[in-house]
C-alpha cells in the first residue's frame, strides 16, 4: 500500500479530530452561556461553530477521496472500507495508530452528542420560561373598580400587556 495515501489519511482524521475538540470546547462553554442568558455571546459561539463546521465539510470531502484511492488501492469497494477493515491491510504501528484515532474521536463525538443534548434543553426550558412569563403577561387583566348608573361592575374591556407567542 501506498503509505502517502494513508498519511494524507491520518491528516485528515487528525485535523477533523481537532475540529471537533474545539466544537466540544465551545459546546460546554456554551452550555455555561445558555444558563447564565447571555445571548450575544451564545450568538458569537453559534457563529464560530458554523465556520468549523464548513471546514469539516471540507475534510470529510477530502477524507472520502483518500479512503476512495485506498480502496482503489487494496481493490475493495470504499463503502465496504472501515476503519476496522483498512487497519486489517496494515502494519501493527499503523493499525494501533488509525484505531486510537478511531477511538479518540468517537470519544470525542459521544460527549459533544451528551452536552448537546443537555444545551438543547437548557434551550427548550428558557423558550418555555419565557412562553410561560409572556402568557402570564397577556393574560394579565387590570381589576376592574367601575361601576355603571345602576351600581353595578362595568364590563370594561379586557386589557393585555402583550398578545405574542413564540
Amino acid at each position: 500500500m501506498e503509505y502517502e495515501k494513508l498519511n494524507a489519511l491520518f491528516n485528515v482524521l487528525n485535523e477533523e479530530t481537532r475540529i471537533y475538540e474545539e466544537i466540544l470546547k465551545l459546546s460546554r462553554e456554551k452550555k455555561d452561556i445558555v444558563i447564565e442568558g447571555k445571548v450575544a455571546e451564545l450568538e458569537k459561539i453559534t457563529k464560530i461553530e458554523q465556520s468549523l463546521v464548513v471546514n469539516l465539510g471540507k475534510l470529510e470531502t477530502l477524507r472520502e477521496k483518500c479512503v476512495e484511492e485506498i480502496a482503489d488501492q487494496l481493490n475493495i469497494k470504499p463503502s465496504e472500507l472501515t476503519i476496522t477493515e483498512l487497519s486489517k491491510h496494515l502494519n501493527e504501528e499503523n493499525s494501533k495508530k488509525l484505531i486510537e484515532c478511531k477511538t479518540k474521536l468517537e470519544n470525542i463525538l459521544k460527549e459533544l452528542k451528551e452536552i448537546n443534548q443537555l444545551n438543547s434543553k437548557l434551550i427548550k426550558n428558557s423558550l418555555d420560561y419565557i412562553d410561560f412569563s409572556l402568557n402570564i403577561l397577556s393574560a394579565a387583566s387590570e381589576t376592574n373598580n367601575n361601576y355603571n348608573n345602576d351600581g353595578e361592575v362595568s364590563g370594561g374591556s379586557k386589557r393585555t400587556f402583550m398578545d405574542i407567542k413564540l
